[in-house]
């Protein structure tokens, strides 16, 4: 028994590495590739609004929450996939939608609940975790076809991770 839960520990932090660095990577900006030289003056902002932006720049807003696909691109998916969030608070969510895109929610409220159809169950996975971490626990659930494959629950300030494979 030990020797399983080192194994899943294993998987869920490789999983987590490989994920992060994914995002991580595409926050980075590489300004070498860019073509353009580097201009120290004109990367300074002139802090001269009233809200602390800079001159002549427009405020800004905060992002939309990104807009699962909930069919494949290729047509109808092979299978029905639900994934399900419950918890005692808010929770930032990860997840892979129908066509294999990996989309984050933060401070996601639940009960939360998703259905779509998908080709490959290697890209049916979500990873929810606690906003407060100090108070609330989270859950997560994957059902295919009606069957619940994957469930998950932390305690406080843990991390539910479910698979669809």
């Amino acid at each position: 028994m030990p020797v399983v839960v080192t194994v899943v520990i294993a998987l869920v932090l490789a999983f987590c590495g490989c994920v992060g660095l994914g995002v991580l990577g595409s926050f980075v900006d590489d300004s070498t590739t860019s073509g353009q030289p580097y201009d120290p003056e004109f990367d300074e902002p002139d802090f001269d609004e009233p809200d602390g932006s800079p001159a002549g720049e427009p405020t800004p807003t905060v992002a939309a929450p990104p807009v699962p696909a909930i069919t494949p691109s290729g047509g109808r998916g092979r299978f029905t996939v639900v994934y399900e969030i419950t918890g005692t608070g808010a929770a930032n969510v990860d997840f892979y939608d129908a066509n294999g895109d990996f989309l984050h929610v933060d401070g996601m409220q639940p009960p939360w609940r998703l259905a779509f159809t998908a080709n490959d169950r290697k890209q049916v996975q979500i990873v929810a975790l606690a906003d407060n971490q100090s108070r609330d626990g989270v859950t997560c659930r994957i059902t295919i076809n009606g069957k619940v494959v994957s469930r998950d629950s932390s305690a406080t300030g843990g991390i539910a991770t479910c698979f669809g494979w």
